[in-house]
């Protein structure tokens, strides 16, 4: 169970994403392609601005929430790129700061939304939960070409 809050920061982050996974982004580069900036990771976007254009959407943010949305998503993006480009730590200590920041994001936008959004979006990471989850599922299946023997 100490896996939930981790995999529950990380759908928040992926459902912010807007459903980046659900939904194809036609004018977005590939990862490595020139304009794909270090937003891209896996070709999943996590700019802020997109998450900012999907959200009143999935939420119905008023005009006041999304001023105040904006720059929590923009500084998170900012330290998960500081994060991302400091190689001087382990890669475990990365991750846990970077599920440490996702989780103070998230506590900041809960406080913004109504109790409705909240619940709202809450369904949304579990929905989104559970498409990582068969993702990964399907992602560490053995193939049928790799016998055992």
């Amino acid at each position: 169970m100490n896996r939930l809050p981790r995999i529950a920061a990380l759908a928040l982050g992926l459902a912010l994403a807007g459903g980046a996974l659900a939904q194809p982004q036609d004018n977005t580069p590939p990862p490595g392609a020139p304009g794909a900036g270090p937003q891209q990771r896996g070709g999943r976007a996590m700019d802020p601005q997109q998450q900012l254009q999907r959200l009143p959407k999935q939420l119905q943010l008023s005009a006041d929430q999304q001023a105040k949305i904006g720059p929590i998503l923009q500084q998170r993006d900012q330290q998960m790129q500081a994060l991302r480009a400091d190689n001087s730590g382990a890669p475990g200590d990365r991750r846990q700061k970077m599920m440490a920041l996702m989780q103070q994001t998230d506590s900041q936008i809960d406080a913004v939304l109504t109790p409705a959004q909240r619940d709202q979006l809450k369904a949304i990471r579990e929905k989104q939960q559970e498409r990582m989850e068969q993702r990964r599922d399907q992602q560490h299946a053995p193939s049928a070409s790799s016998s055992g023997g």
